[in-house]
């Protein structure tokens, strides 16, 4: 199992844009082959601030998700919607 967290922050003026199209990723994501947990979280205090929080059967399945045309649309858009790349963390559990 893999956990992944994945953290966007979108230009100021871009919150509302950036929310729409993390939120437009979440039920095609959720019907693909591996997908076990995938949850989109907008922080509290820094609303700018959006985190991913998945599960994934391996490795291998996260890999065919990152090249779905919804990901694949997803990491063009991103480039005018946040202010840095998709800070991106593969976890493996440990207790």
């Amino acid at each position: 199992m893999l956990q992944v967290i994945a953290k966007s922050i979108a230009k100021d003026d871009k919150i509302e844009e950036t929310k729409k199209a993390l939120e437009a990723l979440v039920n095609p994501t959720r019907k693909e082959d591996g997908c076990i947990k995938y949850e989109l979280f907008q922080d509290i205090d820094h609303p700018e601030v959006f985190v991913f929080s998945e599960e994934w059967e391996s490795k291998t399945k996260l890999e065919v998700h990152l090249k779905q045309p919804h990901l694949v649309n997803w990491a063009e858009l991103s480039k005018t919607l946040l202010k840095e790349p998709m800070e991106v963390s593969l976890l493996e559990k440990l207790a």
